[in-house]
């Protein structure tokens, strides 16, 4: 019930009695609990869980049924509707891309599907580093051909991708560009298996990208992050702890969006 990374400093006892009793009622079945019921699972007395409960519903946080049961109400209903307007990118904290960028020395990278395109809509640079990915904000890049773009269309079904795309054949941005739809659609069934996207020179001559899809709480992807430079310095094992970092941070943000467990 409680969030174990956090302990508060100054616990307000009956705050968290009321909240206990909201998490059981959240278990309960669809006719709710009676006072007897939540005082054995509880251990509190009949006497502290009705006042609880008067209190709730005063609030309209529960309600009572004509059977003397208690379940949650509408109005928390249309309280956590609230939260994901609330979670947009645009109050999203940027510090666990600049980590990623500070960690690696390499240019990290956010960016949503506009139609048929990847749009950076962030970007972190590393420092002291002469040799980088030369992206800007706003710019646009394919979708079939970027690590960041293929993230981005992962999930989409082979119509979905003609749809989006046509039917080809696709830019061929560099002689490693994928310019089939038919093995576009092959490819991304691994980056939906593996839970990341590489782009091995498939766009720019030089250049590698590793990349993630962020998920929002209906597991819908809204958006990817990446991690591109130079592919003399993306060698194997880099890439590879990349990967793994690339899918925690992901973690970070999709819990954000509300997925706390991420699919990919």
């Amino acid at each position: 019930m409680e969030n174990k990374t956090h302990k508060p400093k100054y616990p307000v006892q009956s705050l968290e009695k009321a909240l206990e009793v909201i998490e059981l009622l959240k278990e309960s079945p669809g006719e709710g609990l009676r006072i007897n019921d939540l005082s054995e699972r509880l251990g509190l007395g009949k006497s502290t869980v009705h006042r609880i409960l008067d209190t709730l519903l005063a609030y309209q946080f529960v309600e009572k049924s004509p059977h003397s049961r208690y379940r949650l109400s509408w109005k928390l209903f249309e309280i956590g509707n609230t939260v994901p307007r609330q979670r947009s990118l645009d109050y999203f904290d940027p510090k666990p891309l600049q980590d990623l960028c500070n960690k690696h020395g390499e240019t990290v990278n956010l960016a949503i599907r506009v139609r048929d395109r990847a749009v950076i809509i962030s970007k972190y640079d590393p420092q002291n580093v002469t040799v980088k990915a030369s992206l800007l904000v706003g710019e646009q890049e394919p979708l079939h051909s970027t690590a960041i773009g293929k993230a981005l269309i992962s999930e989409l079904s082979r119509d979905e991708l003609s749809s989006t795309l046509g039917e080809g054949p696709l830019e061929k941005c560099t002689q490693n560009t994928i310019d089939s739809v038919d093995q576009l659609h092959e490819h991304l069934a691994s980056v939906r298996e593996n839970g990341y996207a590489v782009d091995e020179e498939e766009y720019s001559a030089g250049l590698t990208c590793i990349g993630v899809p962020i998920k929002n709480h209906r597991e819908e992807i809204i958006a990817a992050i990446s991690i591109s430079g130079p592919t003399f310095r993306l060698q194997h094992n880099k890439i590879i702890n990349i990967i793994g970092d690339l899918k925690e941070t992901r973690d970070l943000i999709s819990e954000y969006f509300g997925l706390y467990q991420a699919a990919l």
